[in-house]
């Protein structure tokens, strides 16, 4: 098998290591062939095993990285349900689909008309699922996370589901995101529930992507892993210590068939998510 290396990726969420609220980081085996790839090579290959969606972990982890990028605490968590006079087909896939386009085009007019900023936005729609006897179960309903712009409130856009009418389609809620406990995760379950749902998920225009700085082939050793993966794979103060500035959120960890073990280390900034700018509350503290 050759030379093999410990490769440290990050997946920052945010502008940059200093501020981001949020950042995975993973920790795996590489070869020396992959070790001595070109930077862009190595950044091609982070990005790519955050983007491949057959894999369904993987799909679900860069959704959820991306989320943690463009939305934070306060933002909105939204639903919405059709009643019996407006539920399309069960097998209707595209009514559904483009009723959640023109509830879109809705929110959109409103803001333009109202002098509201246009806002950020992820969605998955849940269809009704058939069965192998040919029944079908569930109705089709949508889950979004959509950006608080000032002006924007919970009242516009439970309002705005509605038909051509001015009738309301069905039941709407509207919470603030709560990313302290999994909003971001249990959006995300959505989409990895089947392949019908996977290819559900839509997004507006602009948002930015995950970074994935240059690994580290350098830090850590298999023994090292480990070690850190069993013996201190609850050990809040070990992998805040790896990673300053952060608060761990989970560790989790798995090993191949040929003893090659996979580690992921999920963190957060807790000061970004409860309110304020990290770097500035840091400057007022040392200046107090």
């Amino acid at each position: 098998m050759g030379k093999v290396y410990y490769r440290e990726q990050k997946y920052i969420c945010g502008r940059d290591y200093e501020t981001a609220p949020y950042m995975e980081v993973d920790l795996y085996p590489v070869t020396y062939r992959q070790h001595k790839a070109s930077r862009r090579a190595k950044r091609k290959e982070a990005t790519t095993l955050a983007q491949q969606t057959y894999n369904d972990n993987r799909a679900k982890r860069y959704h959820v990285q991306l989320v943690n990028t463009n939305f934070k605490q306060g933002d909105f968590s939204w639903t919405g349900t059709y009643d019996d006079a407006h539920l399309p087909d069960p097998e209707d896939t595209e009514r559904a689909d483009r009723d959640w386009g023109n509830y879109i085009k809705k929110l959109y007019r409103w803001c333009d008309k109202n002098g509201v900023e246009r806002p950020k936005w992820v969605m998955a729609t849940e269809y009704s699922t058939k069965q192998e006897d040919g029944t079908f179960v569930g109705r089709h309903h949508h889950h979004a996370i959509i950006q608080k712009t000032e002006g924007l409130t919970r009242d516009v856009l439970e309002n705005l589901w509605c038909d051509r009418n001015g009738k309301r389609m069905g039941l709407t809620r509207c919470d603030y995101l709560d990313v302290d406990h999994g909003s971001v995760e249990s959006l995300v379950r959505y989409i990895s529930k089947n392949r019908r749902c996977a290819r559900s998920w839509r997004q507006s225009r602009g948002l930015e992507k995950p970074k994935t700085p240059k690994p580290n082939d350098s830090k850590w050793s298999r023994k090292k892993i480990d070690d850190a993966s069993t013996l201190y794979i609850d050990d809040a103060a070990y992998w805040e210590r790896q990673y300053p500035g952060y608060t761990l959120n989970r560790v989790e960890t798995k090993v191949s068939d040929s003893g090659m073990r996979h580690t992921t280390v999920i963190l957060r900034r807790a000061e970004c998510w409860h309110g304020g700018d990290y770097r500035e509350r840091t400057k007022r503290r040392k200046v107090a």
